[in-house]
């Protein structure tokens, strides 16, 4: 896809006002994820090992109360207006989660917005033995979901990142603009890459209009 701009947007803790799929791994796999969760935080395992293996460890029965317990998790104020904002501006906004399609899609679903965004990427689960078995189609050697190999995609002039935290580094590494928020910032200090920060998104979005419009004023 062809377009000036492109905005990416991360998921759990980002659109929705805390980290869900990490919340669903403690609450479905609460010994794995209390060893496998910190150690993916630490950067000591990779992501797609990690998640690979709390994923697991839920029984296959548990998912449809899963994703029942996704469905009415709140999201971070201004999220409708500023998809309507994109939309209006015919800015592609395209999630791209570390974590399931069928999460990502309850969630959106009951806020009536899945229809309202570009694409959606994300992993699956296959659910047909006694417990999860996790794939993705765009992985990596170290990313359950390789978000910066889904960026590229797409070409734009300019590619706008929003995330808040560790499956976010290599979507925002490859950014023009970031918008980092919680665990992220740090992992962006460390990477000494610039960001935004941000709390919700009437912020960006007005960021946003102001850049669209030619009336931003960067200051040094």
């Amino acid at each position: 896809m062809n377009s000036s701009r492109v905005v990416f947007c991360d998921f759990d803790g980002t659109i929705t006002t805390k980290d869900t799929f990490v919340t669903v791994l403690e609450k479905f796999a609460p010994e794995t994820a209390a060893q496998i969760l910190p150690a993916i935080y630490r950067q000591e395992i990779t992501l797609k090992t990690g998640i690979g293996k709390t994923l697991g460890a839920i029984p296959a029965c548990d998912y449809p109360a899963m994703i029942e317990f996704m469905t009415e998790q709140p999201v971070r104020p201004g999220l409708k207006e500023f998809i309507e904002f994109l939309n209006n501006a015919t800015i592609p906004f395209v999630i791209i989660s570390g974590g399931l399609t069928g999460m990502v899609k309850a969630v959106l679903e009951h806020q009536g917005l899945l229809n309202s965004v570009t694409a959606i990427y994300a992993g699956e689960v296959d659910t047909t033995g006694d417990f999860l078995q996790p794939y993705s189609s765009i992985s990596s050697d170290m990313e359950f979901v390789a978000k910066a190999i889904i960026m590229n995609k797409y070409s734009a002039q300019e590619k706008i990142a929003i995330g808040d935290s560790v499956t976010d580094i290599n979507m925002s590494l490859a950014a023009d603009v970031v918008f980092a928020r919680d665990r992220l910032q740090h992992y962006l200090d460390l990477e000494n890459k610039s960001y935004i920060q941000w709390n919700d998104f009437f912020e960006i979005r007005e960021y946003l209009e102001a850049k669209v419009s030619g009336k931003l004023i960067v200051t040094p």
